[in-house]
């Protein structure tokens, strides 16, 4: 009861005009945690004042980022963490109630569907355009070419909804179900450049020689996976003024800080401060992994 009447203590002097007493507060709000949200949301639905209802906001989305940042600490130190579980981590910086049960269905659908075309017999690339034509041509995956820098386009519930992204949203997308149709899709890294490659270092050393890249061909999701090689990818690589020398294989977390990176700059381009210094806070914690 008398930390009850703590909290109740504090939440009436964020009434207070005096902005010392404020950040006092505010600081003590914040020691308690994630664990308070349930109170402090409840004394935004009946606030006192308008600047109670305005700092009882700024104090839950502190609170609410702390808790972000956290899980994406945790998320980056597993061993055992996917790309999906950080993509969903991500997406809640715009949707904070995002389902990830719900996620996980859409997803598994598309992968059955794509998973029925399939047959063992075929061929790397026969295997690559049959995704292909499901993805692209079925589930009408696409660019969001008129609006390429909106900020949904990073965001898988939105991805899965309107069909269109980013390079990157698809990239992760694509790369998701080809791993889980058990299909060794790479992403790869080429400075601000993504491409998927498809491993294959024994078979790839016999067709291209022992010094070639561990890659049979390459994915572009710019061109609906178009399957190109070494020579297409440099001269791709070299129009988005990159070279194809500093190529690396990224992983998960890698994925991530590369998809908050392109989420910050579309949030800034489109006005949104406040979401663009949450995925800079979170891309700070991935740099720490």
């Amino acid at each position: 009861m008398e930390n009850n009447l703590s909290i109740d203590t504090l939440l009436s002097l964020l009434d207070d005009h005096d902005d010392e007493v404020y950040f006092a507060v505010r600081a003590k709000l914040l020691e308690s945690g994630p664990a308070i949200l349930p109170v402090l949301e409840y004394a935004l639905s009946a606030p006192v004042s308008l600047l109670q209802h305005d700092r009882l906001e700024h104090i839950i989305i502190d609170l609410k980022l702390s808790k972000l940042v956290e899980k994406t600490a945790i998320w980056a130190n597993s061993e055992t963490k996917t790309l999906l579980e950080g993509w969903i981590l991500t997406s809640t910086i715009q949707y904070p109630t995002i389902i990830a049960e719900k996620i996980e269905l859409l997803i598994q659908k598309i992968t059955r569907d794509i998973w029925i075309e399939l047959n063992e017999a075929y061929t790397s690339l026969e295997k690559i355009s049959v995704i292909n034509h499901l993805f692209f041509d079925v589930y009408h995956f696409e660019l969001n070419t008129p609006d390429i820098y909106a900020p949904e386009n990073c965001l898988i519930n939105n991805l899965l909804v309107s069909r269109k992204g980013n390079l990157i949203s698809l990239s992760i997308l694509y790369c998701i179900i080809a791993q889980r149709l058990k299909l060794p899709i790479h992403p790869i890294g080429i400075g601000q450049f993504l491409i998927l490659g498809y491993y294959g270092p024994q078979v790839a050393k016999e067709v291209h020689g022992e010094q070639a890249a561990p890659y049979l061909f390459y994915i572009n999701m710019e061109h609906k996976g178009a399957i190109i090689g070494t020579k297409e990818l440099e001269y791709l690589v070299h129009e988005h003024k990159e070279s194809i020398d500093f190529a690396i294989t990224l992983d998960e977390g890698a994925v991530i800080k590369k998809l908050l990176r392109v989420l910050s700059e579309s949030y800034t381009l489109c006005g949104n401060k406040d979401k663009a210094m949450i995925a800079d806070r979170l891309l700070e914690k991935l740099r720490k992994f």
